[in-house]
């Protein structure tokens, strides 16, 4: 024996040193972890001491190095990988790849809830055995545009992969879903399908809940993709059925083509456009027979329990028990299952895929048909087999499929041998009658799947012309092994090896080609073909041909054929190929899962499997069409045509084994042809327990699917696989700062050559570096150990700090006690010094008090006694003073009253004498005055009055006589109107009593027309009697002025008569001459100022009455009226308006005559003012209407958003002002239809010019003006209404439409705004939110770390918080700019925190290895940020958006190493259900020197997730936004007309200047 090289034996040795983990194989776990206690090397000899760490059972692993050298190692125990690799989402990264590695990874992860693993390019799917909300549609839209390792394993991963890579290559894809029975392969592909049928339309429909049927399929789909999902239920009533692995089989393989549409638009966006199917190797044996507790196809048990009373009466129906075929397995109910429910989404399902329902009762006639087959009793006379005639199975049988029942009856007991010169009957016994009875059944039950296939295939795949590319999902069964194997087992697991040697090989290319791109040094890996496996079973003289060859001899039989597979293949060149030691009944094929053993028994009749050409002519001499057309056969392939006998006999039919090998053969081609995508389907566990792990079970999958092959190809060459910037940043501390540098190739380089001497071990490409397995785990091993050394050492100088620190501040502390005990002594002596001179110092202040008080007392005697002396000296010369001042006063007084006296008698004199001299002269002028007033002068004076009062009472009879004139006029007219009134209500009387029946419905209108009627003849009643009455009044007011002029007359007269009497002189004469002349001068001129006003007056009313009697809205304020008044002022009040009764028109008559009163109005208006008619004209022409669309919408010049120079409203709103104002003149001079017109195309123009969505302030300018414009037109509206008293016309009807029209433009500009900003948020949140690493302090690996020293961040975010922060800003800033309406900014904003806050928290739970306590601290801050920026806003109610996220990111930095932090997390953490907690906890991800969690804290918050798991959701809904609150409508009182400088609207002002 050779001595190993001792340096090998070194580098194998050198990762088994004491604490080293490693796996040994476990007959209950597979395999068990175990830490390396001691390593010894004795000469040639190895001990390893192990310690089991489940058990802490310690166990020793023994062998020769030499041995062991000559098997390079392999046989030393596996190691275990390093904790940062455990529970990775792809096994293809472990440092050591091997079975008891991915067996440990995948346990990890399910026992985290995590049923999805990537291996390399295969994704492990572990059935969970419960609904788990990972497949909603919100999943769905995560999935949707990320790259395969952007997020979590996941199978709308795989799908996002080849639907992406489809449309960007052109080039078909092909996913392959495979596992054994109950691994949910079925279920994977459904998703898989209905993922590629919603892709594109994952925006456009709302949240739908987890449903196997139709009925869930999303909303929005279309009909062909609709039909796609529609197979599903078919295939499954079908060809599904109840075994003991699993409640929803599938008893066949099916290879689904979805065909999509040529790429189209900028977006490459596809459709589906059909789907094709193939199905493999049906389970025709299930129809006749099931083990106990399965169940026959799932169709039969639906419609016994689903059928109608008289369909199932027909049919023959009852309850599943009563039938042979579907009783044999005693189960016929499922938990779980609703066969009624079932049923209707079957029958459904057929209708969509356009079978009708007449055809869907045909089939279900044939299947009732196959349970009565199964009914019928074979009895054994003689050992030949009979049927009774009467056997009401045969009966019901022949009636259903329509056949001749003698020969049906017949042909099943009986046989027909055809020879060259006869043919001979003969009788079956009992046994064979039976297998000829269910070989009926299983031909037509095979024959009818086939044509539901085809039918399906033929309405899915109708347009061929527009198929460009496909996917293709096949759905087949995994690899079988159980204790009997039989054909069934043979095929499938010959099917097996197919797709196993095209996933080695594709496994294999991809492998090749990374290492070609790399320009590494390789050479080609050797794994294990089974192509010599293949070949033996499907090559000329192999398994098949010879099964096929004994199937075709009339005397074929088991026996023979296992004695030619023995004299074949038992030889010593055939390695897998083996002959059972024991019997003769069974042989062994060594596949490459697994040795399995099949016991020949069946195997010709299975091959056979075709029904009696005599059975074949019963059936199609029968009188049903369907069925004929069922069993049909159509073989177009010409391998699979009948082939002609030996010697040139008959021809003979293709048996199951061949099908089979040419449909595998095509299928292999078709999957070459397009790029392959694999998942693997594992059964946890046999009892279908929710999250229950059965290691050995897991493992023999494992085997069987190929992903430990796959491992096994990838460790022949270089597993491990990094990118020079990843491998850097991780491992840059195993070699010197000096050594780092911005180029991360030659760092890595650097860090390899200090570590690693052997070169074989790995290998640099152009943008990776390889290694062989277990170099990583090496490398992570010095890493920690460098990291442990670092950590040591900034503890130790850390401590020596803190010891330093302490020390300083222990001397600081004494020098400070001494100090203060040394200032306290000098205090002291101070203190007593201070005291001594105090004492002095009081004591010299005492004795100076004591002086000076004794001075101060003796001062103020003396001065006490000089006080009082001289005051009694001053009293005395003070009353000496008062006596000489009282005598003087008394002598002055009298003197002055003896002078007074004389003066007043002296004046009293004088007055006496002047009033005397003064009366005199007046008493002469009396005289003399009552002389003159005897002369004529007086007479002229007094005539003079009265010739005035006569010419004013002369005026006043002619003006009483004017008015008397007019007012009989006018009564005139009140009677002729008040006549035409009558008429006009006598005919509204008849035409309503005519119409009355034909409009009944409109009775009630009638009848209130009919009442305005009567009103207004009433009030034109009641204006005659009050225009009577003032006559009357007039009259008599008449018949008084002609009293008083009368007796002004007889005055006169008298006053004539004395004045004749007296003679006048010549200066008198002269004097009433000129009187007289003024007199008529005045006259002439009072009677031309009458006569011109009353003209005038005149010419007003006949033009007013010449105007048709409408009224006027009480809104006008506009220039007419002011223009009309005036017109009328300078003749005084203007004309009074007709009042609301006398212009009150019946509606009737008022649309009968519209167009004439629409040029009465012109006419009117014109005849007034015209100005008006220019205004009129202006709102008319077409040229108004095209300017306001163009120069005031679609090319206005916005004013740009600015905090500098803000604009005013007027300045904002003047298109919604100059709008609202063409409007107000339509609703004024009553053109609806042309309001309604302009309005349209103007909202058209608005609407046109805002969905382009070029910037953010044309749409808040354009939302903004939408709102003004709206509360204009509704203050508008409410003025019409104010002004017609609630009465609805044509104009309020047309306003109303208007307002409704605005309203929902307003609404969608809003929503349309909305999306658009949502569309640019996308990009921005999650690199914002939760990329963004503001903190220098708490940077992750993902970005940063080393390359963040030189600028290099490759993963840096691409938005930050700031930029976010910046868009919101700025949209604030527009929205307040254009004084939009405070509730809709809010909303706005409102909504976009709430996008951000859901799309972050969604992203999150679907981000893998990103969910750390770093990025939760950092979440933290940018969330922080945020509701900083919506308090300083105004908006602190958004803040409620964020709180999840907020919690999310809480949980990460909590404690998570105990129950009681568990209990601390739920109530920290209230507003996440537990299903999202279970989600993020599963996700964390344990940094360095961070502990990982516990699986038994998993486990308490899965137990929690459990009982609200039905309800909890995962992923918050984006798309349930809060429906748009609509602010209340102010009402705007004053319209502008202004019209800024930098337009230019002429049109617009030549209107506003004729209004």
């Amino acid at each position: 024996m050779t001595t190993p090289d001792p340096l090998a034996v070194e580098k194998a040795l050198k990762d088994y040193s004491k604490g080293t983990k490693a796996y040994f194989a476990d007959d209950s776990e597979g395999w068990s972890i175990a830490t390396l206690q001691s390593n010894v090397v004795d000469g040639d000899k190895l001990t390893l001491s192990f310690r089991l760490d489940a058990t802490g059972k310690e166990f020793t692993f023994s062998s020769s190095l030499s041995k062991l050298a000559a098997e390079k190692f392999a046989g030393l125990p596996p190691l275990k990988n390093p904790p940062m690799l455990e529970g990775t989402d792809d096994l293809a990264t472990l440092s050591y790849l091997h079975e008891p590695a991915v067996l440990d990874g995948v346990r990890i992860r399910y026992a985290q809830e995590q049923i999805y693993t990537y291996s390399g390019i295969v994704l492990i799917a572990m059935n969970p055995f419960q609904r788990l909300a990972i497949y909603t549609p919100d999943i769905m839209r995560e999935y949707s545009g990320k790259s395969r390792g952007e997020l979590e394993p996941h199978l709308f991963a795989v799908a996002e992969e080849a639907y992406r890579t489809m449309i960007k290559e052109r080039k078909n894809q092909s996913i392959i879903v495979s596992g054994e029975s109950g691994a949910g392969k079925t279920q994977s592909a459904k998703y898989i399908m209905r993922y590629f049928a919603t892709v594109d339309t994952l925006e456009s429909f709302s949240r739908q809940t987890s449903s196997d049927n139709v009925a869930a399929a999303p909303q929005g789909i279309s009909e062909v993709e609709e039909a796609v999902l529609a197979t599903n239920p078919i295939m499954e009533s079908f060809g599904n059925s109840k075994t003991t692995r699993n409640d929803n089989s599938s008893r066949f393989g099916k290879y689904i083509e979805i065909l999509f549409s040529t790429p189209e638009g900028p977006k490459n966006s596809v459709r589906i456009v059909g789907a094709k199917i193939r199905t493999y190797l049906l389970e025709r044996s299930r129809l006749i027979f099931q083990p106990a507790t399965e169940r026959n196809y799932h169709i039969f048990y639906q419609l016994c329990a689903a059928a109608p009373a008289a369909e199932r009466k027909e049919l023959g129906l009852s309850s599943w028990d009563q039938f042979f075929y579907l009783k044999q397995g005693g189960t016929g109910i499922v938990p779980g299952f609703d066969d009624v429910a079932e049923f209707a989404a079957t029958q459904k399902a057929l209708s969509i895929i356009g079978i009708s329902v007449s055809m869907q009762w045909q089939i279900f006639t044939i299947c009732a048909a196959l349970l009565h087959i199964g009914n019928i009793e074979i009895k054994s006379v003689r050992d030949e087999a009979t049927i009774d005639d009467n056997d009401p199975a045969l009966i019901q049988t022949c009636q259903l499929l329509q056949v001749d029942k003698s020969a049906f009856k017949k042909w099943i007991i009986k046989k027909q041998i055809i020879t060259r010169s006869e043919k001979i009957v003969s009788n079956l016994n009992q046994y064979q009658a039976i297998v000829g009875r269910d070989s009926i059944a299983k031909f037509i039950y095979s024959m009818l799947f086939d044509w539901i296939v085809k039918i399906v295939n033929k309405n899915l795949h109708k347009d061929a012309e527009d198929v460009a590319t496909f996917i293709g999902v096949l759905d087949i069964y995994g690899f079988e092994h159980f204790k009997k194997n039989s054909f069934e087992q043979f095929c499938i697991n010959y099917a097996n090896e197919k797709l196993q040697q095209e996933f080695n090989a594709h496994v294999f290319r991809l492998e090749q080609e990374i290492y070609v791109q790399e320009k590494i040094n390789w050479s080609f890996i050797d794994f294990n073909d089974n192509q010599p496996c293949i070949n033996m079973i499907e090559n000329k003289m192999g398994i098949l041909d010879l099964l096929d060859e004994e199937s075709r001899l009339p005397s074929g039989a088991d026996k023979s054929l296992v004695t030619k597979l023995y004299q074949r293949f038992a030889v010593p060149t055939e390695k897998f190929f083996e002959k059972p030691k024991f019997g003769q009944t069974a042989f062994t094929i060594k596949h490459y899962a697994c040795d399995v053993t099949y016991d020949i028994e069946g195997f010709i009749e299975k091959n056979k499997d075709t029904v009696a050409d005599e059975q074949l002519a019963v059936l199609n001499d029968g009188a049903s069409e369907f069925l004929k057309e069922v069993i049909h056969i159509d073989v177009p392939d010409a391998a699979l045509s009948p082939k002609p006998g030996p010697r040139g006999g008959a021809t003979k039919k293709p048996t199951l084994g061949s099908i089979f090998k040419a449909s595998l053969v095509q299928l292999m081609e078709t999957m070459r042809t397009t790029e392959a995508h694999y998942i693997r389907c594992i059964k946890p566990n046999s009892t279908k327990t929710p999250f229950g792990f059965e290691s050995p079970m897991v493992l023999q999958q494992l085997r069987a699917c190929g992903v430990l092959e796959t491992i096994r190809i990838s460790c022949a060459g270089y597993p491990s696989k990094y990118s020079f910037a990843e491998f850097a940043e991780r491992y840059y501390p195993l070699v010197a700062s000096k050594l780092w540098g911005p180029d991360p190739k030659k760092l890595t380089e650097s860090i390899v050559a200090s570590r690693i001497s052997d070169p074989d071990k790995f290998q640099v490409g152009l943008t990776k570096i390889f290694f062989r397995a277990g170099q990583v785990a090496a490398l992570e091993k010095a890493r920690t150990e460098r990291i442990r050394y670092c950590v040591v050492l900034i503890q130790t100088n850390m401590r020596r700090y803190l010891y330093q620190k302490r020390y300083k501040a222990i001397v600081q502390a004494a020098l400070t006690v001494q100090t203060s005990l040394r200032a306290w002594s000098a205090r002291e002596s101070l203190k007593e010094k201070r005291e001594q001179k105090a004492a002095v110092v009081i004591q010299t202040s005492i004795r100076t008090w004591l002086s000076r008080s004794y001075y101060e007392a003796l001062r103020s005697a003396a001065l006490s006694v000089q006080c009082a002396l001289r005051v009694q000296r001053a009293r005395k010369q003070l009353i000496d003073l008062r006596q000489n001042t009282a005598a003087t006063r008394i002598q002055k007084v009298f003197r002055g009253f003896i002078v007074r006296r004389d003066y007043k008698l002296y004046l009293a004199q004088v007055v006496l004498v002047q009033s005397w001299i003064r009366t005199h002269a007046p008493i002469l002028e009396l005289r003399q005055l009552k002389t003159e007033a005897r002369s004529v002068g007086k007479l002229q004076e007094t005539n003079t009055k009265l010739e005035n009062k006569v010419v004013e009472l002369s005026m006043a009879l002619r003006n009483q006589e004017s008015e008397n004139k007019v007012m009989a006029e006018k009564l005139a007219q009140f009677e002729h109107q008040s006549s035409i009134w009558k008429e006009k209500f006598q005919k509204a009387d008849l035409d309503s009593k005519a119409v009355k029946v034909e409009f009944v419905d409109n009775s009630a209108e009638f009848k209130k027309e009919i009442a305005e009627l009567k009103d207004v003849n009433e009030n034109l009643s009641k204006e005659a009697e009050r225009a009577k009455a003032l006559a009357k009044k007039r009259d008599e007011e008449i018949a008084t002025l002609l009293a008083e002029l009368r007796q002004q007359k007889d005055e006169v007269q008298k006053l004539k008569e004395a004045a004749a009497k007296v003679v006048p002189k010549e200066e008198d004469t002269a004097t009433i001459t000129a009187l007289k002349k003024e007199v008529a001068a005045l006259k002439e001129q009072v009677s031309r100022q009458v006569a011109g006003k009353w003209k005038t007056d005149r010419v007003a009313d006949a033009q007013y009455q010449q105007a048709p009697s409408y009224h006027q809205p009480q809104y006008q304020t506009t220039y007419v009226d002011e223009k009309e008044n005036y017109l009328y002022s300078s003749y005084g009040e203007p004309p009074s308006r007709p009042s609301l009764d006398e212009t009150k028109r019946p509606s009737v008559a008022r649309r009968r005559s519209f167009m004439d009163t629409q040029d009465l109005k012109k006419s009117a208006l014109s005849s007034l003012n015209p100005e008006a008619e220019r205004s009129a004209r202006a709102l008319e022409d077409k040229g108004l209407e095209d300017e306001i669309n163009d120069a005031l919408i679609t090319n206005l010049r916005i004013p740009l958003p600015s905090t500098q120079t803000v604009a005013t409203r007027k300045e904002i709103f003047f298109p919604a002002h100059l709008i609202g104002t063409v409007v107000s003149q339509y609703m004024q001079r009553d053109m609806p239809h042309k309001m309604q017109t302009t309005m349209a195309s103007v909202m058209k123009s608005i609407q046109n010019l805002t969905m382009k969505f070029e910037d953010d302030y044309v749409s808040a300018f354009w939302l903004s003006n939408t709102f003004e414009l709206l509360c204009l037109i509704k203050s508008i509206q409410e003025q019409e209404k104010r002004s017609t008293r609630g009465s609805t016309t044509e104009s309020d009807r047309a306003i109303d439409k208007v307002r409704t029209e605005m309203d929902y433009l307003l609404i969608e500009i809003y929503h349309g705004w909305i999306k658009e900003l949502k569309k640019r948020l996308t990009n921005m949140i999650v690199p914002a939110v939760i990329e963004n690493q503001s903190l220098p302090g708490y940077i992750c690996k993902q970005s940063g770390g080393l390359w963040s020293k030189w600028g290099k961040n490759s993963t840096a975010s691409q938005f930050t918080i700031e930029q976010l922060l910046n868009l919101l800003s700025k949209l604030s800033k527009t929205m307040r700019c254009y004084y939009m309406e405070d509730t809709m900014s809010r909303q706005i904003l409102t909504e976009l925190l709430r996008v951000i806050g859901v799309s972050a928290f969604n992203h999150l739970l679907m981000r893998k290895n990103f969910c750390t306590w770093k990025r939760g601290v950092q979440i933290q801050y940018n969330v922080s940020r945020l509701e900083e920026w919506c308090t300083s806003h105004g908006i602190a109610e958004a803040t409620l958006h964020l709180q999840q996220l907020l919690q999310a990111a809480k949980l990460l930095t909590l404690n998570k190493t105990s129950p009681q932090d568990i209990e601390t997390i739920f109530d920290v953490c209230f507003l996440l259900n537990p299903t999202q907690i279970k989600k993020l906890l599963s996700l964390y991800y344990a940094a360095d020197f961070d502990s990982p969690l516990s699986p038994e804290l998993l486990k308490i918050v899965a137990s929690r997730a459990v009982l609200n798991e039905k309800s909890d959701i995962l992923l918050l809904d984006l798309e349930l936004s809060p429906e748009f609150v609509k602010p209340n409508l102010k009402n705007v009182e004053n319209i502008e007309r202004f019209i800024p400088s930098w337009t230019n609207l002429p049109e617009m002002q030549n209107f506003l200047l004729a209004m």
